[in-house]
């Protein structure tokens, strides 16, 4: 069983992990965070936990933000030195709200809850690309939806997704990221900038000899130019996505 820690103090965190190793040394400490933001990063790109185990106010805000980030297959339990958020907890379907400081006995009756009511949680791998993104840049997150994605570029180390509404989302993921979570044939790395969905590309103009300019919409101040070696590759692109 699978197991994910959200928790802010490292004290308290090495107490977490070695009780849950006293309890079951057949669980998997899967990932310990100490903020919400890297802890959806984990939860999206790696699959959800069996278990979740939750500090409520840790580094970067409460811990209940990632229920409006993600939808929390994960059963949970909170482990938090506050009681006024029980109610709360309970109404996200957690398993458990253990009191600080956390008594073995009463993670093991969690852990043991988790074991009865936890069916193992279904992880697509019909496809190795994104349906959406968690777009971190600092300490924000924000949920992308790739479908919404109309093209990325690359501007002083840092990558900014542009949607169809026009909204421009900056993001710490680099151009060659994008390239592995992409359906190729739905978006092409046009040059060392840009890369494009196919819904994006407006019209391609003739630019000096062989090369193309491309015009994305929405429309951007850029000119994007298609090195003359990619020319013949975007066109079979277009032509088969199309």
């Amino acid at each position: 069983m699978k197991v994910v820690i959200l928790e802010d103090e490292s004290i308290a965190a090495k107490r977490l992990i070695r009780l849950l190793e006293e309890i079951d040394p057949d669980l998997e400490i899967a990932g310990n965070y100490q903020s919400i933001a890297d802890t959806a990063s984990h939860l999206l790109e790696k699959g959800q936990p069996d278990v979740l185990l939750l500090d409520i106010h840790v580094l970067d805000g409460n811990s209940m933000e990632l229920f409006k980030i993600l939808h929390i297959k994960s059963k949970v339990v909170f482990t938090t030195a506050y009681d006024e958020f029980a109610v709360e907890a309970f109404r996200k379907n957690a398993i458990d709200y253990l009191l600080k400081p956390i008594k073995k006995d009463e993670l093991s009756e969690a852990i043991g809850k988790a074991k009865v009511f936890t069916n193992p949680v279904p992880i697509d791998n019909t496809t190795p690309y994104k349906t959406n993104l968690l777009a971190k840049f600092g300490a924000k997150v924000k949920n992308v939806e790739v479908s919404d994605i109309a093209y990325v570029h690359s501007r002083d180390k840092i990558s900014y997704i542009h949607l169809h509404s026009g909204a421009k989302i900056a993001t710490d993921f680099r151009l060659q990221d994008f390239e592995e979570m992409l359906d190729p044939t739905a978006f092409f790395r046009i040059n060392r900038q840009y890369i494009a969905s196919k819904n994006a590309i407006d019209q391609m103009v003739t630019h000096n000899a062989s090369r193309f300019k491309v015009s994305l919409k929405p429309p951007i101040e850029d000119d994007i130019v298609i090195s003359t070696e990619k020319t013949r590759e975007f066109k079979k692109w277009l032509q088969d996505n199309l």
